[in-house]
């Protein structure tokens, strides 16, 4: 878990006291840096880092030893953090700043209650184990609220967010937000890798030799399909009622409708290859079904011309075609063409990874180049794109988060000011 300094008010408490019997055993501790009058002993680093680990296993839930070696490996940071507090509190003194009993009597109940401590008891009992005193504390306590008002005052007010930022960092940010994905009305215009006598012989021999095996050899239906069809479906029984089996495409009602049970139907072209059916039962509510394909391999040659055809098309586009018409005429998806291409409304993240590249840049009336997959070549094209709106809530979670990145940069800004200016020294050794 990588650490922040900067969490909003950023003002956590820091275990360093400076009573009389500290201001003594400064003297035999020691010093690992020289701040203007001031220094930091090797000590009072050893706390702060003790405290951070002690954080880490409380809020964070690091064990022992990672909370520990965590908390070691931040130990510049610490000190700088030191440094920067030190300072601030120097310029707060310097400007009167003060704060009431009543406030640090809060300060000190909300520090018991962030790291669930119930009773006097059990704090003393915690205080005594970092080697401090509930003076000591409370004298820490005021020093760190004088700190905090000095930040509420010179860096707190420089935190408004403008609506613009909002909307920014939410465009820049939307693939992080499931739910905020774009949705568009697409159409395509697809242009199918046709394969040749050839090919279409050895996938009708193909077929024929499972149908042998099946019906002759007596190998099952399932068995005969994975040797023929290596996609995970292929030959699984398919359990559909008669609603379910009208959303199926068109190739799977024509096929199933009127097969008689343990029939094998003769191989059927569909968008895939030679589809074969087979029906294990069916009621007048429902169907068991199984199918393959045998995948229908286009050449080389054959390829070529479906880019030559799908580039002619995109021309045509290009010079101010009809898209609507072009599908209509030229799309081989026998499914979507007398709609023009209608391919529906779709999110963005439904669509395959790579489709989603092409379609996500693409404005409302824009089309695509034509697009290369294995089965072919697609022309995608826009209709319309529906972009979700923040609700207030994600405006207040966004809001919350630029304020916390703000104040990091405004503290850092703030705190650099009085580095600049202060008399810094640090020996200590890595």
């Amino acid at each position: 878990m990588v650490y922040k300094k900067g969490i909003y008010l950023i003002l956590t408490l820091l275990f360093l006291g400076t009573g009389i019997s500290d201001i003594y055993a400064r003297t035999f501790d020691r010093i690992i840096a020289y701040v203007n009058d001031d220094v930091v002993t090797k000590r009072e680093l050893d706390v702060l880092v003790n405290q951070r680990a002690m954080e880490l296993q409380q809020v964070y839930r690091f064990s022992e030893r990672e909370a520990l070696n965590e908390a070691e490996r931040q130990r510049s940071e610490l000190l700088d953090r030191l440094i920067r507090q030190m300072l601030l509190l120097e310029a707060a003194l310097t400007l009167k700043i003060t704060v009431s009993n009543i406030e640090v009597e809060q300060y000190v109940k909300d520090f018991k209650d962030r790291y669930q401590i119930e009773t006097d008891e059990e704090f003393k009992k915690q205080l005594n184990q970092e080697g401090m005193t509930l003076v000591a504390f409370r004298e820490q306590s005021e020093r760190n609220l004088k700190t905090e008002k000095l930040v509420m005052g010179r860096i707190v007010p420089r935190l408004q967010i403008r609506d613009k930022e909002i909307q920014e960092f939410y465009e820049e940010n939307r693939d992080q937000l499931s739910t905020k994905v774009d949705k568009v009305n697409l159409r395509h215009i697809f242009v199918a890798f046709k394969p040749n006598e050839a090919d279409r012989d050895a996938a009708y021999e193909n077929v024929a030799k499972a149908r042998n095996e099946i019906e002759t050899s007596g190998a099952k239906f399932e068995t005969a399909a994975k040797r023929y069809d290596t996609s995970q479906q292929a030959g699984s029984l398919i359990p559909a009622t008669i609603e379910e089996l009208n959303q199926f495409p068109d190739i799977f009602q024509k096929s199933l409708t009127n097969l008689e049970i343990g029939t094998i139907s003769e191989p059927i072209v569909g968008d895939k290859g030679l589809y074969v059916f087979t029906v294990e039962d069916r009621t007048e509510a429902s169907i068991g079904f199984r199918y393959f394909i045998v995948p229908l391999i286009a050449s080389p040659e054959a390829i070529q011309e479906a880019r030559e055809d799908a580039n002619e098309i995109y021309a045509q586009l290009e010079a101010g075609e009809d898209f609507n018409k072009l599908a209509l005429t030229r799309s081989d998806d026998h499914e979507t063409r007398e709609n023009g291409g209608d391919l529906g409304v779709r999110s963005l993240s439904e669509l395959n990874p790579k489709t989603r590249t092409v379609v996500e840049p693409l404005e409302t009336g824009a089309y695509s180049q034509p697009y290369e997959t294995e089965l072919g070549l697609h022309i995608f094209k826009v209709d319309q794109r529906n972009s979700p709106e923040l609700t207030e809530l994600e405006k207040a979670q966004i809001t919350s988060l630029l304020r916390q990145q703000r104040f990091q940069e405004e503290w850092d800004a703030y705190t650099n000011k009085l580095l600049e200016n202060a008399y810094i020294k640090i020996t200590l050794k890595e």
